[in-house]
């Protein structure tokens, strides 16, 4: 166990200091297999499988024999809706799909606590106290030039609507309830800013 060093921001005049965490935590990152297997299932639970190709009933045309059977000397065919037509159906076409697949809870777990151990490894962690009633994007966004933090994953409590609406509109941040962080999202961003009251429930306890 080690102690930590981390920034503190202040959006309201946009400063960064520093703080002491007493209660450190073992930063070794345990899986790193884990966490590209959870990335891997999350952006599997994302995508659509809405693609389709028609099917022999679904297109459009005649019933009737192309030609008849015999006697024509060309190979015999039973409808002009086959794959061989043009205009006919497809062979072996996508259908609708759930590329959904199970994840055990503790690799879910192991993986998150890994993505915050390397996040906190590099330095790239941060808590901001409080942000205030004003819905102001230019606060978030001069407060990140300034300090050159690049994009940002805000973690909050969900309890301030003027955080969520300030971060809207950014490309490069994203505000996130405590409760849905996820792998995915914390390594998508350069930085993690964690609102001081949830920092130990929710990051060191993760990582514990």
């Amino acid at each position: 166990m080690t102690s930590l060093s981390l920034k503190t921001i202040n959006f309201s005049n946009g400063l960064l200091g520093s703080k002491q965490v007493n209660d450190g935590a073992d930063l070794e990152i345990s899986s790193a297999k884990s966490v590209a297997y959870v990335v891997r299932w999350q952006l599997a639970r994302r995508r659509s499988g809405s693609a389709k190709t028609k099917t022999m009933a679904e297109i459009s045309g005649t019933t009737a024999k192309p030609w008849k059977q015999k006697g024509t000397g060309r190979a015999r065919q039973g409808s002009r809706r086959s794959v061989q037509f043009v205009g006919g159906r497809t062979c072996h076409g996508p259908m609708p799909r759930s590329f959904d697949f199970t994840m055990p809870k503790k690799i879910i777990s192991a993986a998150l606590a890994d993505a915050l151990r390397l996040k906190l490894k590099e330095s790239k962690v941060a808590i901001f106290s409080d942000f205030g009633s004003e819905v102001k994007t230019a606060k978030i966004n001069n407060t990140l030039a300034k300090n050159k933090l690049g994009s940002a994953l805000i973690v909050h409590d969900g309890s301030n609507p003027a955080l969520v609406k300030s971060a809207k509109n950014l490309k490069h941040v994203k505000a996130l309830d405590a409760r849905a962080i996820n792998v995915y999202d914390v390594l998508s961003f350069d930085h993690l800013l964690v609102e001081d009251k949830i920092f130990e429930s929710k990051i060191l306890g993760a990582i514990a």
